[in-house]
């Protein structure tokens, strides 16, 4: 049965964004879904004596239970029916609905409640009269020598300083190491061996079991980590298991940094740019641009904030718990990756007081379910929608940007039917941001003035 068409319904109640509808399906479509379902048993059925697709109606009431049938041929009846009132409601679901069928039955309609939670009105405010800020930043000296020095630092290599003192957190160190698994039976299996590398302990990836196991150590020591792999580690020889890793601390490193020469500049820009001068020019040309990119970020903030102020709307809460558990998940997911803990451990550890952290999660979550909803109802408004050419550039920049091919990529995405729709509403979101600050009033501030403000209401 695809595409029910005889369908009567009626609007039961409405309260706030949920809506109750009753449906009835008509007593031959009801036959027609049954007489299907039979057709379909006999189709799949092993049954003795009979060839499929030639199993009688008797044969497969014998095998099969009236309900059995039935519950069969409610199910490819209801989708369609949810599917029909969608569409002639032209209703916008935030969750799947909730059905309350009466009992199917031959030679009979059939009734059903549908109770859908839809996505709740929004009053916006006039854009015109909406009045923004645009933070004006300015690239300075100091954010010139900065840049310069992390692109040298990029080109620096590491030298021995053969220093006997204590290692420190912050220390980049060279190693001779060996790592094994341990299994749940307590055997060891060797993985690496005798293998030597130099360790940045102050990088933010780096395991706290390995910094805590050579910190305070000394050129010459040994020490042992060990810790338990995450099971989605991409390597699966390791994944969920315990690894041991014994060291041997070989010295204590530095990064010597080149100096900023003509001869340095042609080194490193390939020739792009001879001299120093140009290749400063070059950074604040670009600091410039992203400076600039950063104002336009601080207007379009600023607009969706002062709209979102004035807009009126009654978040639905469910939408709150499951921005709130999305939110909770990635904090337990990241934790667990930089430090190993769970979210209680995490919780317990830091000293933070599980109700406050509710608090502020529950803050969260409504701020971002409302610049959701204030955002789709502007969409809506001013027919704001992405186009395929959008989406399949925007699948190829992700590609690209990721370094991954970009067919294979597309390829996954369009199987993908969760990650498509996310990157749609991305190009529709950033759409509708570019469409608000061509509406919207604004006053340029400077950055430092921005700071002042910022201290003052904080104060």
């Amino acid at each position: 049965m695809k595409g029910v068409v005889k369908l009567k319904t009626e609007v039961v109640s409405q309260e706030k964004n949920v809506i109750v509808f009753k449906a009835e399906i008509d007593t031959e479509q009801v036959n027609s879904a049954i007489e299907k379902t039979y057709k379909n048993l006999s189709m799949r059925s092993n049954i003795k004596g009979f060839r499929k697709g030639h199993v009688p109606r008797k044969a497969i009431d014998l095998y099969f239970s009236k309900k059995d049938i039935y519950a069969e041929a409610m199910e490819n009846i209801i989708p369609d029916v949810i599917e029909k009132i969608v569409e002639d409601y032209d209703l916008k679901l935030i969750a799947e609905p909730n059905i309350k069928p009466s009992g199917i039955e031959a030679g009979k309609p059939l009734n059903i409640e549908v109770t859908f939670e839809v996505t709740p009105e929004v009053v916006l405010p006039e854009l015109e009269s909406v009045e923004a800020e645009k933070t004006i930043y300015v690239p300075t000296e100091k954010m010139l020598e900065d840049n310069i020095m992390r692109l040298l630092d990029t080109h620096s290599e590491l030298v021995p300083t053969y220093e006997e003192r204590e290692i420190t957190k912050d220390d980049y160190v060279s190693v001779k190491y060996s790592s094994s698994i341990i299994e749940k039976d307590g055997s060891i299996k060797t993985v690496e061996d005798g293998e030597k590398t130099e360790i940045d302990l102050g990088h933010e990836d780096m395991r706290p079991e390995l910094r805590e196991a050579i910190v305070g150590k000394r050129p010459g020591d040994t020490a042992v980590a060990e810790f338990l792999v995450e099971d989605d580690m991409e390597n699966k020889e390791i994944a969920g298991k315990k690894m041991r890793y014994d060291i041997e601390i070989l010295g204590i490193m530095n990064r010597k940094v080149p100096d900023l020469t003509d001869e340095t500049v042609t080194e490193i820009t390939q020739s792009r740019h001879k001299t120093v001068d140009e290749f400063k020019a070059a950074i604040m040309e670009q600091l410039n641009a992203a400076a600039e990119r950063e104002s336009n970020e601080s207007l379009k903030n600023s607009a969706v904030s002062k709209i979102c102020d004035l807009a009126e709307v009654e978040i639905p809460e469910s939408l709150i718990k499951s921005q709130k558990d999305s939110i909770r998940a990635l904090q337990a997911e990241r934790i667990k990756r930089e430090s190993g803990l769970t979210f209680d451990e995490f919780l317990e550890k830091s000293g933070m007081d599980k109700d406050s952290y509710e608090t502020e999660l529950d803050t969260a979550a409504r701020q971002i379910v409302k610049r959701s909803l204030v955002l789709e109802a502007i969409a809506e408004a001013n027919d704001i929608e992405w186009t395929q050419d959008e989406l399949n550039a925007e699948i190829q920049r992700i590609a690209i940007t990721s370094r991954i091919d970009p067919k294979r990529f597309r390829d996954y995405v369009y199987n993908d039917r969760e990650r498509l729709f996310e990157i749609a509403e991305k190009i529709r979101n950033r759409k509708t941001m570019d469409f608000i600050i061509t509406k919207v009033k604004f006053a340029e501030v400077a950055e430092k003035d921005q700071e002042e403000t910022a201290e003052k209401a904080a104060d």
